[in-house]
């Protein structure tokens, strides 16, 4: 088993395999991209409490001067 493992890494030279190298750069490409995703709907989120948090100060000071 390991050695199938260490033939599918590795070439007879020592190289790392083309498909091995296929993998791992697939694998950095999809991470790449759902970090972006990540990054980008957290913005999103945090502009959103935000807007959240101003209307209830904003309702708040509304009543306030009510009083």
């Amino acid at each position: 088993m390991l050695k199938k493992v260490k033939k599918l890494i590795h070439s007879t030279r020592g190289q790392i395999s083309l498909e091995f190298s296929i993998l791992m750069a697939a694998i950095v490409s999809a991470a790449v991209i759902a970090g972006y995703y990540i990054i980008a709907s957290s913005k999103d989120v945090g502009h959103n409490n935000i807007d959240a948090i101003n209307h209830t100060y904003n309702v708040t000071m509304k009543a306030l001067n009510k009083v």
